[in-house]
């Protein structure tokens, strides 16, 4: 079978590598909240495929997590999310729950790792136990995903990021521990099969060899091909038969929505008018059908007032924004 370009750019490159040091045990044990081995700079994470990565991959981002490893985005910043900083005062109390009810000694693991064959693939991590066979990975999620859990099914990026931890540190058993809500801390104890682990690591290899190729993913959303092409250079190309195919398809199948949606409004206008002023629709045995309540009052910018009155100041801030590149068929 043909080896596609970007997989042997790829194996060059693999063949220069330098072999960052790998903590040993000893070292590992060593560590405490006093001495953390960890660098959030965007150069180090830049660096390697992490497993909040693993989490947008199996999300269907590759093409974020391209796009921030080659430097053309930014990583965002949700250090301000109110429930993100709850989240980390949070992580001690539950760690040390985990361990009462399932009666583990475990530590903070607060460092940073590197798989022992792969040096593109890092990991921060949550708790270890004492034995350095099982880690601890902390979440704290909104009630609202609770029925995406269950004893044997869970979000796919929750499992990637679980199994890429599992592989960087060189154990096959990591406890998921979610509190839903503040208020039910479930436990989710997974052994990850060693074929699994391959699979992840060779999805993230690929990823990482167009990374160091500068070769796009292939995007799966509109979004994703606007971010990895976000202007245009003017110029025509010659479509092929499937690219013509692929027009006309989307061409009927734009033309089905739209009647759809047409379809939508005059229901959703027909609903509302019986309505009125009612902000609950209910059938005769009190189940609710739908709703149509006012949102809260919000304090917005009102950038004409401020045109209106303060001219200059208004001016003077004034920044040009490029255009969007916007797709349409013909």
């Amino acid at each position: 079978m043909h080896k596609p370009k970007f997989l042997d750019a790829f194996e060059k490159f693999m063949e220069k590598k330098v072999n960052l040091p790998v903590l040993t045990q000893a070292e590992l044990t060593k560590l405490t909240l006093n001495q953390p081995l960890q660098d959030f700079s965007p150069t180090n994470r830049r660096s390697a495929i992490w497993a909040t990565d693993a989490r947008k991959i199996a999300d269907g981002k590759s093409c974020e997590v391209y796009l921030e490893k080659i430097g053309q985005t930014e990583r965002e910043d949700i250090s301000h999310i109110e429930a993100v900083q709850w989240g980390l005062k949070l992580q001690d109390v539950i760690g040390r729950e985990v361990s009462h009810r399932l009666k583990l000694e475990i530590k903070e693991a607060d460092y940073e790792l590197q798989h022992k064959k792969h040096s593109w693939m890092k990991s921060h991590f949550d708790f270890i136990t004492e034995d350095g066979k099982t880690l601890i990975e902390v979440k704290n999620y909104n009630q609202s995903k609770r029925n995406q859990f269950d004893d044997t099914l869970m979000p796919l990026a929750d499992r990637a990021q679980c199994i890429h931890e599992a592989a960087v540190h060189g154990v096959n058993r990591i406890i998921l521990a979610v509190l839903f809500g503040g208020q039910e801390l479930v436990t989710f104890d997974q052994l990850i099969p060693e074929q699994e682990m391959e699979e992840l690591i060779k999805t993230e290899a690929e990823l990482w060899g167009l990374i160091q190729t500068r070769t796009p993913p292939t995007p799966d959303t509109p979004e994703s091909a606007r971010k990895l092409w976000p202007t245009s250079n003017g110029q025509a190309i010659m479509a092929n038969q499937s690219l013509e195919d692929a027009c006309t398809r989307l061409k009927a199948l734009k033309a089905h929505l739209k009647r759809y949606e047409e379809e939508e409004s005059k229901l959703q206008a027909e609903i509302q008018a019986t309505m009125r002023e009612a902000g609950t629709l209910l059938t005769f045995d009190g189940r609710v059908l739908a709703t149509w309540n006012q949102a809260k009052a919000s304090v917005r910018f009102d950038p004409a007032a401020l045109q209106r009155e303060m001219p200059e100041v208004y001016h003077r801030f004034q920044r040009e924004q490029p255009g969007s590149r916007r797709f349409l068929l013909k």
